[in-house]
């Protein structure tokens, strides 16, 4: 009996490890999820902000809602950890169009979008 316990009791901390180390319970460890808020101080409404895939073919929205200028947007969350290709649409006397690079490492992140002088886009972490 005791033989028995033995090797019942090592099963289950086997057992234990393993989902221990699932999916599931690995997002303890680590974020995959990112939650983003913008601040928009850029002169001008920002309307969408897309990812764009590495090969430049696919484009998905992550934002399109209008985020008026000296404004903060709602927290936005996705599933996305890596390096991506951005881009900006903002109303200015038309839509005009910029982009960024940005790495994603899970967690929240606060982004703060003005324009250079030369009316190139610039965003800062805070």
């Amino acid at each position: 009996m005791k033989v028995f316990l033995k090797h019942l009791s090592v099963l289950a901390f086997l057992l234990v490890g393993c989902f221990a180390l699932s999916g599931c319970i690995s997002h303890w460890f680590e974020d995959s999820t990112t939650r983003l808020q913008i601040e928009n101080r850029t002169g001008a409404d920002i309307i969408e902000i897309d990812i764009i895939s590495e090969d430049g073919r696919l484009v998905r929205p992550w934002i399109q809602d209008t985020i008026k200028d000296s404004s903060v947007s709602r927290v936005y969350e996705e599933d996305w950890v890596g390096d991506f290709r951005g881009q900006i649409l903002y109303l200015d006397s038309r839509v005009e169009k910029g982009y960024f690079d940005i790495s994603l490492s899970g967690g929240s992140l606060y982004l703060v979008f003005t324009r250079n002088p030369d009316g190139t886009l610039h965003f800062e972490s805070r």
